[in-house]
């Protein structure tokens, strides 16, 4: 578990601050996850984590090596956030955006680009 959730927070080019920040939890105690002195003793938080970096919980949890949950669509949509130079993962939103790209997974790629598109043109509309 603490291998797997540093390496998940540094593919996302995520602080330990900012994942503290959306678990609610302190940065000393992503800190203590991280170096294996702590675990996480709610089961709300462990599936938190694996809400916010879109793993399965026995990914997450280090029994299984592939990461079933994933797939072409998170891929897509974090290409894109990359392509128009977005971090990804560093707000509460996250949460939010992980829940409607459940919801239109079955869509045709096209149309997830599309999405996506829209969902950045809200956000920086919002942020201006």
């Amino acid at each position: 578990f603490k291998s797997r959730l540093k390496q998940l927070r540094e593919g996302r080019s995520m602080t330990q601050e900012e994942l503290a920040s959306l678990l609610k939890v302190t940065r000393q105690a992503v800190g203590n996850y991280e170096q294996g002195n702590r675990f996480p003793k709610d089961e709300n938080l462990l599936k938190s984590i694996a809400d916010i970096f879109d793993v399965s919980l026995d990914y997450l949890l280090g029994r299984v090596d592939k990461n079933t949950k994933s797939d072409k669509l998170t891929d897509t949509v974090v290409f894109h956030y990359e392509d128009k130079k977005e971090k990804t993962y560093q707000t509460e939103r996250v949460i939010a955006f992980n829940k409607i790209l459940e919801s239109v997974k079955d869509l045709p790629e096209e149309a997830i680009v599309k999405i996506s598109e829209v969902i950045i043109e809200l956000r920086e509309a919002f942020n201006r």
